[in-house]
């Protein structure tokens, strides 16, 4: 439910006055917003991939995260407190993170972490947060098991970090989402499905094959490929043999976009399909461009263009001069950080304005599961598992060698 009190519930952001951005230092270790007046600080912990082939999405995120915290620090959102960023580059190496999240735990006055990117690095990074009763937002993971657990198809859902919170849909919604539309609007009953081996791609190929066999239709092949793949010699034979009417691949853009390629040149003319880790710029490039017509992805969450929300952000996002799109996960990372700094600011309105000592963690991990507002993104607010509520979907089909959307906000029931 909305918080009852006007300071801590966030309506719409507004337009970008002229200091949004003043006073933002950005150092290879951290970042620093400056509120322009004293009070007690509190350090959010953000870790992205800065320097890796997601390093699009990830500065989009960190620039959006910078915004919001510089909107509240100027508009005095948690009055005696300053918030301080101290932003991370995980490479997307798990290893890396997973030294992030000990660093974090390791500072007294770290209320909470917003990241992050990669589902494989959150696995490594999540369990130690917890361990640390410290907050973890992400506004990209997308792995079902984070919130449902391991073994959650065969034993049932079960939350494994109390902790642990996402403002972005899963995978779980995903990729039967690309199931359903390729049955009920594509009409097509047959599949081949392709995975990158790796956490994410996996688990997204596992949701999309089982839903489309659970809708009536058939997974003709169910294949891995290492990671980093771009030969596909071999499994574009299998698949023209195998003759199926969609190839879906879960990974990467970088391995999707030359097997698409070459699926098109040995004669292979099926759309392919794949999930947010597709739907990024430079797939119709590597798919061949015009060749690639028709190709599909989903994303996580809205087409940010299309949403009414999402207005004065951008608006306030072009004011900033970034040099970097905010990308489909810019906007979840504002809310993602928002959601943080509003749970901090119930925590003190509730301790008689001051912040408290000792069990701060621990109250503003419960402050978070309790939030809900209006954002960029629409609704925010958290289920039992530390879900979004607002499981949206977008998808994206290319056309004339360029992603056009085709589902700018879809849910899954309404593909039933």
């Amino acid at each position: 439910m909305h918080h009852p009190h006007p300071p801590f519930r966030h309506a719409r952001p507004g337009r970008a006055p002229a200091l949004v951005l003043a006073g933002t230092l950005v150092l290879s270790g951290c970042s620093l917003v400056d509120s322009g007046g004293a009070g007690t600080e509190l350090v959010i912990g953000v870790d992205i991939p800065l320097t890796s082939k997601f390093s699009a999405p990830a500065q989009g995120i960190r620039n959006s995260v910078e915004m919001a915290v510089a909107k509240a620090n100027a508009k005095n959102l948690v009055p005696g407190v300053r918030f301080v960023l101290d932003v991370r580059d995980d490479s997307a190496e798990p290893k890396t993170a997973k030294a992030h999240a000990e660093a974090f735990a390791a500072r007294p006055n770290v209320i909470g972490v917003v990241g992050p990117y990669n589902s494989a690095v959150a696995l490594e990074m999540t369990p130690v947060l917890a361990n640390a009763g410290i907050v973890n937002i992400s506004p990209a993971n997308t792995l079902p098991a984070l919130t449902f657990g391991q073994d959650y198809l065969t034993k049932g859902k079960k939350r494994p970090y109390p902790t642990y919170f996402r403002t972005v849909t899963t995978d779980a919604v995903q990729g039967p989402y690309v199931a359903r539309y390729a049955l009920k609007k594509m009409k097509l009953d047959t599949v081949a499905v392709i995975d990158d081996s790796k956490a994410y791609g996996i688990g997204l190929a596992d949701q999309m094959a089982g839903e489309f066999e659970r809708g009536g239709g058939k997974v003709l092949m169910r294949e891995s490929v290492p990671a980093g793949t771009t030969d596909f010699g071999a499994l574009v034979q299998k698949i023209k043999t195998t003759k199926p009417k969609l190839v879906f691949f879960g990974g990467e853009s970088t391995e999707a976009g030359p097997l698409s390629s070459q699926l098109k040149a040995a004669g292979v003319k099926v759309p392919v399909a794949g999930g947010d880790g597709v739907h990024k710029a430079d797939y119709p490039g590597l798919a061949g461009g015009p060749q690639a017509d028709g190709d599909l992805a989903s994303s996580d969450g809205v087409a940010i263009d299309d949403l009414p929300s999402a207005y004065n952000f951008l608006e306030a996002y072009r004011a900033g001069k970034y040099t970097e799109p905010p990308g489909t996960f810019g906007p979840y990372g504002y809310d993602s950080v928002w959601a943080l700094m509003l749970a901090v600011g119930k925590v003190v309105q509730d301790n008689k304005g001051k912040v408290p000592t000792g069990d701060l963690r621990a109250k503003v991990a419960k402050a978070v599961q309790d939030t809900s507002f209006f954002g960029v993104t629409g609704d925010v607010a958290f289920d039992e598992f530390g879900d979004s509520s607002n499981q949206i979907v977008s998808l994206y089909q290319v056309r004339n060698g360029k992603w056009e959307t085709v589902v700018s906000s879809g849910k899954l029931n309404q593909l039933n």
